[in-house]
């Protein structure tokens, strides 16, 4: 469905008839689709999220539709080779072979899209836009998995090869706080959103925890001061709803935190978590939060932690450092083993 976005313009113009009946076909199945798995929410990572927020397909299908009444035409991404289309019209055309596509292929090697979070709002005229531009985002994240300095490079050079006007990028502007998220699309934003799209993929991730938390930690480096402020937001509209949010979703959340704020001195805004002292032991927020901090301990050590949050954020730490739980004691063995 994804490949109809981008090729949509050149089937309409190979084939306006069989692209439409395509679309239909693909219309009575996500139909089928969304009443056979209405209840199902072990794939939802949010569970205050809206049904039809939750359906991947009925969201993209809607986005085809929007991108199909407007041509396919996608103005989100430049295409340089169209000032050179008289050129190519004259040059020797090459009959090329035919492309013989495999019947099957293993399930790992089809790209799965995530169920995009959206954490900080966006306008809603521009939803095709921002689907294109966190789709470009996504399949660089999954082609430079393999070298995540590189990954953090090339995430941070695609707005290059958007036309001027379709987002807003913070780390070019000559006043980054004035950019605002509620009135036009945000670059770093949508790298957020997508990076924690992945970190909270249903069932599983598609790659291990860490490579999304390197890649924040080279993003971060790469634009210290603003991608330290993009990612805290995002970090803290996710931990807002941590009690709707999937069980496992929120373990890899706390994974991912504690991994990256100790890269950076254990700096973060703790005065935030201050808050989460008067609740309850067993609410889902201050679990989070004592867990993250018990990494955190673990990660570094008791003292340390300690000194890094205010005095009312104390109690949310152990009392006592965590040590080894050895399954047998010296008191258990015999004089024999002793010696």
């Amino acid at each position: 469905m994804t490949t109809l976005l981008w090729a949509g313009q050149a089937l309409k113009e190979l084939g306006s008839g069989e692209l439409e009946a395509r679309l239909s076909v693909i219309e009575q199945y996500v139909d089928v689709h969304g009443k056979v798995n209405a209840d199902n929410t072990l794939t939802t990572v949010l569970h205050d999220a809206p049904t039809k927020g939750a359906d991947v397909l009925a969201y993209m299908l809607s986005i085809m539709r929007a991108v199909a009444d407007d041509g396919w035409a996608i103005d989100a991404v430049c295409a340089p080779y169209t000032m050179f289309a008289s050129e190519f019209a004259q040059a020797t055309q090459h009959e090329l072979p035919a492309l013989e596509l495999p019947v099957d292929l293993p399930a790992s090697s089809y790209y799965t899209l995530p169920e995009f979070l959206q954490l900080v709002p966006h306008p809603s005229e521009y939803t095709v836009r921002r689907f294109i531009m966190m789709d470009f985002i996504a399949d660089t994240v999954i082609q430079l998995e393999g070298n995540r300095k590189d990954c953090a490079k090339y995430l941070m050079q695609i707005h290059g090869l958007c036309n001027e006007d379709v987002c807003s990028v913070m780390t070019t502007a000559q006043h980054p706080e004035d950019v605002d998220p509620e009135t036009s699309l945000v670059f770093e934003y949508m790298v957020a959103e997508v990076l924690f799209s992945f970190l909270t993929q249903l069932p599983e991730s598609q790659f291990r925890e860490m490579y999304y938390t390197s890649l924040a930690i080279e993003l971060r480096k790469a634009e210290p001061q603003i991608l330290a402020n993009v990612l805290e937001t995002a970090v803290d509209n996710i931990v807002a709803r941590i009690p709707s949010m999937d069980v496992e979703c929120s373990n890899r959340l706390s994974n991912w935190l504690a991994v990256y704020i100790s890269n950076f001195g254990y700096q973060w805004d703790w005065a935030k978590w201050e808050s989460a002292v008067s609740e309850q032991d067993d609410t889902p927020r201050r679990r989070f939060m004592q867990e993250t901090l018990l990494k955190l301990v673990r990660l570094s050590y008791l003292d340390r932690i300690k000194l890094q949050l205010p005095e009312s954020c104390v109690e949310l730490v152990p009392v006592k450092a965590p040590t080894h739980n050895f399954k047998y004691t010296v008191q258990s063995m015999d004089e024999r083993t002793r010696e």
